[in-house]
């Protein structure tokens, strides 16, 4: 049975704009029907909805005691405009934790087609970089492959200029900050980020990624970003080395994944990754991670993983998840 839901709305951009606990309650609303009824999400020409929510349970074993918890992690709801030469997202985003129990805007941006694959897109928006996708409906399994430093970043305002053809993709943002985003670019503090995609071969892509935070107060933030994939018939293989500069705090990460899809429905995946500070702490993990679909929308996985670390022992994690996604 496909599970979904029903909305429509109009032509008009400024109906569109809806208050935000309506918003709350009708998404609320909608995720509990959601269990037991059959539709589909209706759209005009102008615009797609789409989403997804997203469980989980976990346990963890480490050398200072156990614990383990079942958590709502996430819900989100999409809204993709398109008019002609201009197109639009808004992206609303509930986070299981979130203490206000409301919906946040997680992103917001339009995006000008300036012909021959050029672009400019202004708002708020994911960052470039980053093999390991943002959200958990484009992750191969439960965990992030690095435990300790959080280099890749994550949503922040500004306006990227991006070209793309058959065999390369470049994208230029000037930003008001790659990590702490705060809603203002300044001649004293602003960030930076630029991308080279290539795809020289069917299913072969590489990517190099660069970002520069200048800091009014604190030390600069510098980081590379490479990454590689290959899908090959039912595979697909990726690598992925990170070295940043944070002032008081280097390192290097890496990872090295496959995902195979043994049938129509299950697939697995294995990961080997390491994060290193310089002169500092370091982390070995291993993750392993079968995953099956139940129809079309609804996804669940299960993984293992063991992180070694240098001086703090060892840490065993078990997760399942399920994502339900429309």
């Amino acid at each position: 049975m496909r599970i979904g839901f029903s909305i429509r709305i109009n032509d008009k951009l400024t109906e569109l704009i809806i208050m935000n606990k309506i918003l709350t309650g009708f998404i609320a609303s909608a995720l509990l029907a959601a269990g037991s009824m059959y539709g589909q999400i209706e759209v005009n020409e102008n615009l797609t909805v789409t989403g997804f929510f997203d469980m989980s349970a976990t346990s963890t074993d480490d050398d200072s005691g156990s614990s383990s918890s079942y958590n709502f992690d996430q819900a989100e709801i999409d809204f993709i405009l398109s008019f002609e030469d201009v197109t639009g997202q808004v992206d609303l985003n509930y986070l299981g934790d979130n203490s206000t129990g409301d919906f946040s805007l997680e992103q917001a941006f339009i995006t000008y087609d300036l012909d021959n694959g050029s672009s400019v897109s202004a708002g708020k928006f994911l960052s470039y970089h980053g093999w390991e996708t943002a959200e958990p409906t484009g992750l191969f399994q439960y965990s992030y492959a690095y435990d300790l430093m959080g280099t890749i970043p994550g949503y922040h305002n500004g306006v990227t200029y991006d070209y793309s053809d058959d065999f390369v993709t470049l994208g230029l943002g000037l930003l008001d900050s790659v990590y702490s985003a705060d809603g203002s670019i300044q001649d004293s503090e602003y960030g930076i980020e630029a991308k080279a995609v290539f795809t020289p071969a069917e299913g072969l892509t590489l990517y190099l990624g660069l970002a520069k935070d200048s800091m009014d107060t604190g030390p600069d933030k510098d980081l590379i970003n490479f990454w590689a994939s290959y899908e090959v018939g039912d595979a697909t293989y990726a690598v992925e080395y990170n070295t940043y500069d944070f002032g008081s705090v280097e390192g290097n990460q890496w990872l090295v994944m496959g995902n195979w899809a043994l049938s129509d429905t299950f697939g697995i995946t294995a990961r080997v990754s390491d994060d290193a500070i310089d002169g500092g702490e370091s982390a070995m993990k291993y993750t392993l991670s079968p995953g099956w679909t139940v129809g079309e929308n609804l996804g669940m996985l299960f993984e293992i993983s063991e992180t070694d670390f240098d001086t703090m022992g060892s840490a065993t994690s078990f997760a399942f998840e399920t994502i339900f996604s429309f």
